[in-house]
């Protein structure tokens, strides 16, 4: 079973998500208003983690450790819960400092809105609002930024071992089954142009 194409975002796709998060992100800053800047720090954080939308709403301002550019979190696994640790990129690493900073707050819940900690089904409610806002398939789930971090880690490492450990994967093989086959852009980028030579 691989991801079909629909269910992750193309190069496209996703620079389009995010200049138009981060741009609403800048005019809300300026006036005051906290939606466009907690929408913006939500996109960042599930392209560049790859998280389940229930990880992401467990994250607490305490489980970022930057001396170590880490993330601790909180994964469901067979009925129990496990504490893992994830690299971050430098870029996420200070977007969080900066969102962290501009909340104020030195502990709690990094996802908060007007009526306290984000839910899962909160922040899927803005991750919809974003994809509308940039004009994007409606289709494109919060799950989708899942699979788009892992087929983008895939193509730029070559490392599947990489892949099954930042998605939280059991056992390699379900990272392999999903992701392993030839993604759609390289099907498309090997027909174009086939008769030029």
């Amino acid at each position: 079973m691989s991801v079909e194409r629909e269910k992750y975002m193309s190069r496209e796709e996703t620079k389009q998500l995010r200049t138009v998060t981060q741009a609403q992100a800048t005019i809300d800053l300026s006036k005051g208003r906290a939606k466009g800047v907690v929408g913006w720090m939500l996109i960042d954080v599930a392209l560049s983690t790859g998280l389940r939308v229930s990880e992401i709403a467990r994250i607490k301002i305490e489980d970022v450790d930057f001396k170590r550019g880490s993330l601790r979190v909180v994964r469901s696994k067979k009925k129990h819960t496990k504490p893992e640790t994830l690299a971050l990129g430098k870029d996420l690493l200070q977007h969080l400092r900066d969102f962290i900073s501009w909340t104020g707050k030195k502990d709690g819940s990094l996802f908060v809105g007007q009526r306290g900690a984000l839910t899962p089904a909160g922040l899927q409610q803005a991750w919809k609002a974003a994809i509308k806002q940039a004009n994007l398939p409606d289709e494109l789930s919060i799950h989708s930024a899942r699979h788009t971090c892992a087929v983008r880690l895939l193509k730029k490492t070559g490392n599947l071992r990489q892949v099954q450990k930042q998605l939280g994967h059991a056992s390699p093989t379900i990272t392999a089954n999903m992701y392993a086959d030839v993604s759609f852009e390289d099907m498309q980028n090997g027909v174009s142009n086939l008769f030029d030579d």
